[in-house]
């Protein structure tokens, strides 16, 4: 498991997300200089990790993946399936 720091500010601060953010960046270079997993294995590892550390898994996977809905969708308005094309 790849170290994660554990969250220093309350959960309705501001600072809460960017000090996420800055854990899970710190944790990622960390992983992809030691690791030969694939991007998706890194992934679980950071997430288990940042849970682990005390983050809530929601703010951890939106930290992740900004463009992703809280419930794991992503947005789809004004995407155009490929095959119509």
């Amino acid at each position: 498991m790849t170290y994660v720091a554990s969250p220093s500010h309350a959960i309705n601060d501001p600072a809460r997300t960017d000090d996420l953010r800055q854990c899970l960046e710190t944790a990622r270079r960390r992983l992809d200089e030691v690791s030969k997993s694939s991007s998706v294995e890194k992934e679980a590892e950071i997430i288990s990790s940042a849970i682990g550390a005390g983050w809530n898994e929601e703010e951890v996977i939106i930290a992740l993946n900004p463009a992703r809905e809280p419930d794991g969708r992503k947005p789809t308005i004004g995407l155009v399936p490929s095959s119509s094309m």
